[in-house]
Protein backbone atom coordinates (compact mmCIF):
# COMPACT_ATOMS: atom_id res chain seq x y z
CA UNK A 1 0.00 0.00 0.00
CA UNK A 2 1.22 3.55 -0.72
CA UNK A 3 2.47 5.80 1.71
CA UNK A 4 -0.16 8.21 0.82
CA UNK A 5 -2.92 5.74 0.89
CA UNK A 6 -1.96 4.55 4.10
CA UNK A 7 -1.71 8.39 5.71
CA UNK A 8 -5.48 9.03 4.40
CA UNK A 9 -6.65 5.72 6.05
CA UNK A 10 -5.31 6.74 9.16
CA UNK A 11 -6.24 10.28 8.76
CA UNK A 12 -10.09 9.16 8.23
CA UNK A 13 -9.99 6.32 11.25
CA UNK A 14 -8.67 9.50 13.47
CA UNK A 15 -11.79 11.12 11.78
CA UNK A 16 -13.88 8.36 12.52
CA UNK A 17 -13.01 8.75 16.33
CA UNK A 18 -16.03 11.90 16.59
CA UNK A 19 -13.89 13.43 18.43
CA UNK A 20 -12.43 17.62 18.45
CA UNK A 21 -9.14 17.78 17.26
CA UNK A 22 -6.62 19.77 15.96
CA UNK A 23 -4.29 19.65 12.82
CA UNK A 24 -1.36 19.99 14.98
CA UNK A 25 -2.60 16.67 17.47
CA UNK A 26 -3.41 15.10 13.95
CA UNK A 27 0.47 15.68 12.44
CA UNK A 28 1.48 14.42 15.40
CA UNK A 29 -0.42 11.19 16.03
CA UNK A 30 0.31 10.78 12.15
CA UNK A 31 3.94 11.95 12.55
CA UNK A 32 3.87 14.11 9.61
CA UNK A 33 4.03 17.65 9.40
CA UNK A 34 0.98 20.58 9.59
CA UNK A 35 1.18 21.45 5.68
CA UNK A 36 0.96 17.85 5.24
CA UNK A 37 -2.05 17.39 7.27
CA UNK A 38 -3.85 20.41 5.86
CA UNK A 39 -2.97 19.55 2.61
CA UNK A 40 -4.58 15.86 3.17
CA UNK A 41 -7.96 17.57 5.26
CA UNK A 42 -8.28 19.74 2.28
CA UNK A 43 -8.17 16.86 -0.09
CA UNK A 44 -10.88 14.80 1.96
CA UNK A 45 -13.13 17.64 1.98
CA UNK A 46 -12.76 18.16 -1.41
CA UNK A 47 -13.35 14.58 -2.38
CA UNK A 48 -16.51 14.93 0.32
CA UNK A 49 -14.79 12.31 2.53
CA UNK A 50 -15.58 14.32 5.53
CA UNK A 51 -16.77 17.92 6.46
CA UNK A 52 -15.57 20.90 8.87
CA UNK A 53 -17.28 22.53 11.25
CA UNK A 54 -16.93 24.88 13.76
CA UNK A 55 -16.77 24.50 17.52
CA UNK A 56 -16.61 26.47 20.46
CA UNK A 57 -13.21 28.11 21.35
CA UNK A 58 -12.24 28.30 17.66
CA UNK A 59 -11.76 24.64 17.23
CA UNK A 60 -13.15 22.79 14.25
CA UNK A 61 -14.38 19.28 14.31
CA UNK A 62 -14.27 16.95 11.43
CA UNK A 63 -16.58 14.97 10.70
CA UNK A 64 -16.65 11.63 8.36
CA UNK A 65 -19.26 11.54 5.78
CA UNK A 66 -21.01 8.06 4.37
CA UNK A 67 -18.24 8.83 1.42
CA UNK A 68 -15.87 8.72 3.67
CA UNK A 69 -16.67 6.13 5.70
CA UNK A 70 -16.76 3.95 2.16
CA UNK A 71 -13.27 5.06 1.63
CA UNK A 72 -12.20 4.35 5.11
CA UNK A 73 -13.35 0.73 4.33
CA UNK A 74 -11.71 0.45 0.50
CA UNK A 75 -8.18 1.45 2.02
CA UNK A 76 -8.39 -0.50 5.10
CA UNK A 77 -9.26 -3.81 2.96
CA UNK A 78 -6.62 -2.69 0.17
CA UNK A 79 -4.25 -2.60 3.60
CA UNK A 80 -4.80 -6.11 5.06
CA UNK A 81 -4.60 -7.53 1.64
CA UNK A 82 -1.42 -6.05 0.72
CA UNK A 83 -0.11 -7.21 4.15
CA UNK A 84 -1.66 -10.45 4.04
CA UNK A 85 -0.04 -10.40 0.48
CA UNK A 86 3.50 -9.02 2.01
CA UNK A 87 3.13 -11.97 4.81
CA UNK A 88 2.62 -14.84 2.46
CA UNK A 89 5.44 -13.96 0.10
CA UNK A 90 7.95 -13.15 3.61
CA UNK A 91 6.92 -16.69 4.76
CA UNK A 92 7.85 -18.32 1.47
CA UNK A 93 11.23 -16.55 1.10
CA UNK A 94 11.83 -17.38 4.66
CA UNK A 95 10.64 -20.90 4.39
CA UNK A 96 13.07 -21.72 1.54
CA UNK A 97 16.04 -19.63 3.83
CA UNK A 98 15.00 -22.46 6.56
CA UNK A 99 15.19 -25.17 4.30
CA UNK A 100 18.73 -24.24 3.02
CA UNK A 101 19.82 -23.97 6.79
CA UNK A 102 18.61 -27.21 7.59
CA UNK A 103 20.27 -28.66 4.54
CA UNK A 104 23.49 -27.09 6.26
CA UNK A 105 22.83 -29.10 9.60
CA UNK A 106 21.99 -25.96 11.03
CA UNK A 107 19.48 -26.04 14.07
CA UNK A 108 20.21 -22.82 16.46
CA UNK A 109 19.45 -19.93 15.03
CA UNK A 110 20.48 -15.99 16.09
CA UNK A 111 17.89 -12.96 15.06
CA UNK A 112 19.54 -9.82 14.65
CA UNK A 113 16.70 -7.11 14.74
CA UNK A 114 12.95 -7.22 16.12
CA UNK A 115 11.00 -5.77 13.63
CA UNK A 116 8.15 -7.22 11.54
CA UNK A 117 10.31 -9.30 9.54
CA UNK A 118 11.58 -11.21 12.89
CA UNK A 119 8.06 -11.73 13.93
CA UNK A 120 7.32 -13.08 10.65
CA UNK A 121 10.39 -15.37 10.58
CA UNK A 122 9.52 -16.32 14.46
CA UNK A 123 6.22 -17.35 13.39
CA UNK A 124 7.90 -19.12 10.11
CA UNK A 125 9.85 -21.27 12.38
CA UNK A 126 6.75 -22.89 14.18
CA UNK A 127 7.41 -26.78 13.80
CA UNK A 128 10.68 -26.50 11.58
CA UNK A 129 13.67 -28.15 13.84
CA UNK A 130 14.97 -24.62 14.55
CA UNK A 131 15.42 -23.25 17.52
CA UNK A 132 15.79 -19.14 18.24
CA UNK A 133 18.76 -19.69 20.60
CA UNK A 134 18.86 -15.53 20.65
CA UNK A 135 17.99 -12.00 19.77
CA UNK A 136 19.87 -9.36 18.97
CA UNK A 137 18.90 -5.48 18.31
CA UNK A 138 21.25 -2.58 19.82
CA UNK A 139 18.41 -0.42 18.96
CA UNK A 140 15.77 -2.19 20.88
CA UNK A 141 18.21 -3.91 24.04
CA UNK A 142 16.31 -4.44 27.20
CA UNK A 143 12.86 -5.09 25.51
CA UNK A 144 11.27 -8.38 25.34
CA UNK A 145 10.64 -10.15 21.92
CA UNK A 146 8.62 -13.18 22.59
CA UNK A 147 10.27 -15.18 25.43
CA UNK A 148 13.73 -13.31 24.67
CA UNK A 149 15.49 -10.68 26.28
CA UNK A 150 16.76 -8.42 23.43
CA UNK A 151 20.47 -8.35 23.66
CA UNK A 152 23.14 -5.54 22.62
CA UNK A 153 25.09 -7.67 21.25
CA UNK A 154 25.57 -11.10 20.75
CA UNK A 155 26.08 -13.02 24.27
CA UNK A 156 27.64 -16.46 22.91
CA UNK A 157 30.34 -17.26 21.02
CA UNK A 158 30.11 -18.52 17.38
CA UNK A 159 29.86 -22.46 18.25
CA UNK A 160 26.76 -21.66 20.57
CA UNK A 161 24.86 -20.79 17.48
CA UNK A 162 24.56 -22.30 13.45
CA UNK A 163 23.43 -19.35 12.03
CA UNK A 164 22.39 -15.70 12.23
CA UNK A 165 19.41 -14.37 10.34
CA UNK A 166 19.42 -10.51 9.79
CA UNK A 167 15.63 -9.55 10.46
CA UNK A 168 16.30 -5.84 10.31
CA UNK A 169 14.46 -4.05 7.34
CA UNK A 170 17.58 -1.67 7.00
CA UNK A 171 21.31 -0.38 7.00
CA UNK A 172 22.70 -3.73 6.41
CA UNK A 173 26.04 -2.42 5.91
CA UNK A 174 26.18 -1.07 9.43
CA UNK A 175 24.84 -4.08 10.72
CA UNK A 176 27.49 -6.31 9.02
CA UNK A 177 30.19 -3.71 10.38
CA UNK A 178 28.92 -4.63 13.77
CA UNK A 179 28.73 -8.32 13.83
CA UNK A 180 32.13 -8.41 12.27
CA UNK A 181 33.17 -6.29 15.47
CA UNK A 182 31.22 -9.09 17.59
CA UNK A 183 33.45 -11.46 16.00
CA UNK A 184 30.31 -13.60 14.17
CA UNK A 185 31.53 -15.54 11.53
CA UNK A 186 30.65 -14.28 7.97
CA UNK A 187 29.53 -17.63 6.76
CA UNK A 188 26.62 -17.84 9.63
CA UNK A 189 25.37 -14.47 8.60
CA UNK A 190 22.32 -15.25 6.35
CA UNK A 191 20.08 -12.30 4.92
CA UNK A 192 16.41 -12.50 4.73
CA UNK A 193 15.95 -10.97 0.94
Amino acid sequence: MKSKSLKTLQLLEVIAEDRPTSQRELSDTLQISLGLVNAFIKRLVKKGYCKVTTIPKNRVKYILTPAGATEKTRLAYQYISSSYQYFKSAQERLQDLYAELQEQGATRVVFYGTGEIADIAYLSMTGLPLQLVDVVDPNQAGTRFSDFDVQASIRHNAEAYDALLITAAEDHEAIIRDLDKMGVPPDKIHFFN
